[in-house]
């Protein structure tokens, strides 16, 4: 059997078995030699090389009488001393603050509470023009890029119940209302990897924002950055939008998710 590789740099070949080892003797619940070898695609021998030296760290142990494996004493040791902080206004902090120190603009995470997109947390652009971040604020689904941001993410039953449950209110002249257009829109975000909010909350000011995914996975937040439009064109917006993601980014790592690598298009 050809032994398959998880990584184009053949030094981190032998991490990245370890891993694929201790997950699949995570996955199978005492798994045999073979097991494990089945449900890696590495070969027997290579296997229990990687299985003895595990054992010898205990983060493998085995059943001597049964032949079986299981997961080692050490990783619950592992576990219990890694500082498990998922409450996401905690882990978006930091990369808040340097998205927005970098920027030079406000920046917001914001999430699904109830049908309602409700900043969690921000950071303030040191300005003394530009948007002002309200915790606990609620931003319209069809005019922000953080509603947009998520809406592109999400199942059409879930659009469909939020585009279409009340009359989309116009808050300025670029304010679009027609449900349609609206989903024509958002296939236009899911395909380029950002929203933009270009006066249609408020006159003068723009915003760009990405999608979250939440601790289990699901896109439920959004990160943004708002500014007035003289500060926020064109010219900026790829640049921008790239670095809204790499915010993204760090906080879905800080919430223990791996990473996503999706490039942002033209669109």
């Amino acid at each position: 059997m050809k032994e398959q590789s998880t990584d184009t740099g053949k030094g981190l070949v032998g991490v990245d078995r370890t891993v694929l080892v201790i997950e699949a003797v995570r996955a199978e619940g005492n798994p045999t030699l073979a097991d494990v070898a089945r449900a890696t695609g590495l070969s027997e021998p290579t296997v229990l090389r990687y299985l003895a030296a595990l054992r010898k760290h205990r983060v493998i142990a085995k059943d001597a009488h049964a032949g079986a494996y299981r997961l080692g004493a050490r990783l619950r040791e592992w576990g219990d001393s890694a500082p498990w902080e998922l409450d996401p206004r905690v882990v978006a902090a930091g990369p808040l603050r340097r998205l927005a120190d970098e920027l030079g603009e406000t920046v917001e995470l914001a999430a699904v509470e109830a049908d309602q997109v409700t900043v969690i947390a921000a950071a303030q652009s040191g300005h003394a023009i530009g948007k002002v971040a309200r915790l606990g604020e609620r931003e319209p689904w069809h005019s922000t890029s953080v509603g947009k941001a998520i809406l592109s993410h999400a199942e059409e039953s879930f659009c469909e119940r939020i585009l279409g449950s009340s009359a989309l209110e116009a808050f300025t002249d670029r304010t679009q209302t027609d449900a349609s257009a609206i989903r024509a829109g958002i296939a236009r975000v899911a395909e380029r990897g950002y929203a933009v909010d270009d006066e249609e909350s408020e006159s003068g000011l723009r915003c760009i924002g990405v999608a979250v995914r939440d601790g289990d996975g699901r896109y439920t937040m959004a990160v943004s950055a708002s500014g007035p439009v003289y500060r926020m064109g064109a010219e900026r917006e790829a640049a921008i939008a790239e670095r809204v993601a790499q915010a993204a980014a760090e906080i879905e790592e800080g919430l223990g998710l791996p990473s996503v690598t999706e490039g942002l298009g033209e669109g």
